[in-house]
């Protein structure tokens, strides 16, 4: 048995109230006077009290009825083994291709069907489909939702631990970064696809790329490289701090790995993006030396604490050591465990303003010493405001398949729960029940009882 409130347990205190009642009931005897004695006066009085309990069992009935009312408080109920149903399960399939999944896989699919499977629509809902569903319907509309997605709500829907079979494709594009926990058997069955290329047109930060994509890995081709304007960067870095070298073996690996060309303190050129790398205030020559709609990023000076704690950048949890109290409230864009800003971004004085709580030193973060630190500049270097993220893996016309090694590990990833679930049944009627019985008995041999009388 189980408890929904448990601390309405402690109502069981209240036991003690009829043992103190029993305990210390007192027996009042009752005088009566005879005639032939009258004369003689009255003898002085005597009472007495007993701590002896002479009703055991009333007792027992009135430390039971309280004790009902106090696990009547804290909610009682138990838990009961549910077995799922073995026998019947779903065979999910998209509907625009249900005529390729019963031509390649009718066998399968009639013997399912034997066994009492249901075939639905893997889309939103999960509507029922019968053989009739073979027709392909033309005006159905796209699904464009993830495998993931999908995967996930189908929880909502599919029997706990009922067999799933899922026909679909091995586009990557389908699947989101994670795979779903799921509480059903998930068995997946892929569809085989003739192999098929595509090309298209990508567009980042102001340079083209000719995409090709195969089964099997998807190129990019850069096409007006020679048309493309420097980036021009300037650094200003106060004496005795060494964190522009950290900095600059970044910016190098970015143009390596962007192709682009990258100046940097360019003494004629204003510079598209300019580090402070200080903790004086950043000056008006330098401020000017930046074009308009360009970008700062500035340290930021104030009380520095060495709580530990870390920077949460793309998933990753970057080990950091001291940082700068913030107090400003700019959006944020890089945080720590706490939810304490270390990078916040605001407009001003047209400029796009990043403030820095924090040090490229490896003595106050570890960010330089991870890749994920020229991933986290490549967004403020090159300026993208049309683009949510640098890459193109999640274009519609990617080719590129999970691979048939890859199948067993797909699956394994899934979480199988087992056939049996649980559920919650209350047991309030029958206390309540229980307690108006004992109640009634209880009042019953209270009225029965014959007051004792002590005659002298």
């Amino acid at each position: 048995m189980h408890f929904l409130y448990p601390i309405g347990l402690l109502a069981l205190a209240g036991l003690i109230v009829p043992l103190i009642i029993h305990l210390w009931n007192v027996k009042q005897g009752k005088t009566v006077k005879i005639g032939s004695i009258a004369l003689l006066g009255e003898s002085s009085r005597a009472s007495s009290k007993s701590f002896k309990i002479n009703d055991w069992f009333l007792l027992l009935l009135r430390c039971l009825l309280l004790a009902l009312l106090a696990l009547l408080l804290a909610q009682p109920y138990l838990k009961k083994i549910v077995p799922g149903n073995s026998n019947k399960g779903w065979i999910l399939v998209d509907k625009r291709a249900i005529q390729q999944v019963f031509k390649t896989h009718q066998k399968t699919i009639d013997s399912l069907l034997k066994k009492g499977y249901e075939i639905h629509d893997f889309n939103v809902g999960f509507k029922p489909l019968t053989l009739k569903d073979t027709v392909l319907n033309e005006t159905q509309q796209v699904n464009t939702l993830s495998y993931t997605a999908l995967l996930s709500a189908a929880n909502h829907f599919v029997p706990a631990g009922a067999t799933v079979y899922l026909f679909v494709d091995r586009r990557l594009n389908r699947f989101g970064n994670e795979l779903p926990t799921v509480t059903y058997k998930l068995k997946y069955i892929p569809l085989n696809q003739t192999d098929t290329t595509s090309s298209w047109i990508a567009s980042y930060a102001g340079k083209k790329y000719e995409a090709k994509s195969n089964p099997s890995n998807t190129t990019y081709q850069a096409l007006n490289s020679a048309d493309e304007v420097p980036i021009n960067i300037a650094i200003h870095e106060a004496s005795g701090i060494a964190d522009g070298k950290y900095l600059i073996a970044a910016l190098k690996t970015i143009g390596s790995f962007t192709k682009r060309k990258i100046i940097i303190n360019a003494a004629a050129e204003k510079a598209t993006i300019g580090f402070w790398l200080s903790d004086d205030p950043v000056s008006s020559v330098f401020k000017s030396s930046i074009a308009a709609g360009g970008s700062l990023f500035q340290y930021e000076k104030g009380k520095v604490i060495t709580i530990p704690s870390a920077i949460n950048l793309y998933g990753r949890r970057i080990k950091l050591s001291k940082r700068v109290v913030s107090n400003n409230q700019s959006e944020k864009i890089w945080t720590d465990d706490f939810g304490d800003a270390i990078l916040t971004n605001e407009k001003a004085n047209d400029l796009n303003i990043f403030h820095f709580y924090s040090r490229f030193n490896p003595q106050w973060s570890e960010l330089v010493w991870d890749g994920v630190f020229v991933k986290a500049l490549i967004p403020m270097v090159i300026q993208d405001k049309t683009a949510s993220d640098f890459g193109f893996q999640d274009h519609p016309n990617d080719q590129r398949r999970l691979s048939v090694r890859q199948n067993n590990v797909f699956q394994f990833n899934k979480a199988e729960l087992s056939t049996k679930s649980t559920q919650n049944e209350r047991l309030g009627t029958l206390f309540w029940i229980a307690a108006l019985l004992i109640f009634v008995t209880e009042r019953i041999l209270s009225f029965r009882k014959k007051p004792n009388y002590v005659k002298s």
